[in-house]
């Protein structure tokens, strides 16, 4: 049995842009910029090319990045404020190029290597944006749309999908290893989907597995939704009434012959099962009892390894116990990473805030304090260990993953109900 990769999508942030916003994380702010030259008004300009056909936007923001003196630290600022000036300071369209080029590049690998050979692969842009994206194309295959791409600096970057149409004209391994090459991608969405052609495993099948708990994961019941579509036929036509006259009374049955469709999951959760008809879908006469199981994996609370493309089948016989006639060999289930400790600090500041918020803002407009010596005042009577119990964590190895950690609880919550942990 094998299964097929039938949609995919993953987004990647360019090098230059990936520097400005660690910049940002860290609260830098702009010191100096040296190069500038005065015009005949007296402005400060710098040097920009004007024919912006000709720009290398790589190049000119390397450039700016290596002209610009940052003061780390010293802005105490919300991030999207400085990251708002940050944009500015370096052009909100010149980044937005950068995005589109990076794009471009990738399109254009399509046709060296990562598209199987003898397809033509290009792009049409698209009037708006999408998905937070300010601008958008179709990927197109041999003229037919194949998938989307999106890009801006806003977003942190650059986004591609493929549907079915294109993952079928990938190679997945070339993808696999270009994913390796991109800076910071991660794969946002990817569907698997494995096809019962002589209805083995059908409709019916999926309903007793789910009968017999076998869509149960860490004895947790998973949501299920049951949609079956088709024809109103008649049962009936004529039926006697009182006396000798004959009406018509019409009676009518419901026959399924469009399919039946069978949910495992919800899209919210990131993890959700299609089992449907498709032999019906498609009216194929060729395969009229085709099923296809169809798992669809978003990357909310779990990372999706790049490993998918190369080995679809263990990682959807992983997802459920119900799925594990697809390979039972080897199975894969990819964990989720809920962030409870993340959110107890969350609350714990924010009902400190609440609580404390006014008296600390008196403190410090009314009585004329500094922050050390608030911080004092209201601290000084506390030993070093002395932290809520819902905070106290064992203390973990020292790793990249811990300072990252350690980075993330640095910084404040704000009114704005700015994500705190989102390094995006």
């Amino acid at each position: 049995m094998s299964a097929i990769i039938d949609f995919l999508s993953f987004s990647w942030t360019p090098e230059e842009l990936a520097q400005i916003f660690d910049l940002t994380k860290m609260g830098a702010s702009i010191k100096a910029i040296r190069g500038f030259e005065f015009n005949e008004y007296g402005d400060n300009v710098t040097h920009q090319a004007l024919d912006t056909a000709a720009i290398d936007y790589k190049a000119a923001i390397n450039a700016k990045l290596r002209d610009t003196e940052f003061a780390i630290g010293t802005d105490s600022r919300k991030f999207h404020e400085i990251k708002r000036d940050m944009l500015d300071h370096f052009g909100l369209n010149t980044l937005d190029c950068l995005c589109r080029g990076e794009v471009d590049r990738f399109i254009n690998r399509l046709n060296h290597g990562l598209g199987l050979f003898g397809n033509d692969w290009s792009f049409s842009l698209r009037s708006g944006g999408f998905s937070g994206y300010p601008h958008s194309a179709n990927i197109l295959v041999n003229g037919q749309q194949a998938g989307l791409c999106a890009w801006g600096a806003k977003n942190h970057g650059c986004y591609i999908s493929f549907s079915g149409t294109g993952t079928a004209v990938l190679d997945l391994n070339e993808v696999y290893r270009a994913l390796h090459e991109l800076p910071g991608a991660k794969i946002t969405r990817v569907d698997i989907a494995f096809d019962s052609l002589d209805g083995k495993y059908n409709i019916k099948t999926a309903r007793k597995m789910a009968e017999h708990g076998e869509f149960i994961t860490r004895g947790r019941p998973a949501s299920y939704c049951y949609i079956e579509s088709g024809h109103m036929s008649s049962l009936c036509n004529y039926q006697k009434s009182s006396g000798k006259e004959e009406t018509v009374k019409k009676r009518y049955g419901f026959v399924a012959d469009k399919g039946k469709s069978f949910y495992v999951g919800t899209r919210d959760a990131g993890k959700l099962l299609r089992v449907y008809e498709k032999g019906k879908q498609l009216k194929s006469e060729e395969h009229k009892d085709w099923v296809r199981w169809e798992l669809e994996l978003r990357a909310k609370d779990r990372v999706l390894p790049f490993d998918v493309l190369l080995t679809p089948d263990k990682y959807l016989a992983g997802a459920y116990p119900a799925l594990g006639f697809v390979s039972k060999e080897e199975q894969c289930m990819i964990a989720t990473h809920k962030r409870k400790w993340f959110t107890s600090v969350d609350n714990a500041v924010r009902n400190g805030a609440t609580q404390c918020g006014k008296l600390v803002n008196f403190m410090r407009q009314c009585l004329d304090l500094d922050d050390s010596q608030i911080v004092n005042m209201l601290t000084n009577h506390l030993e070093s260990h002395e932290i809520p119990n819902r905070l106290n964590q064992p203390v973990y190895q020292e790793t990249e993953n811990s300072k990252d950690i350690r980075l993330r609880c640095m910084k404040l919550i704000n009114p704005d109900n700015h994500d705190i942990y989102s390094l995006a």
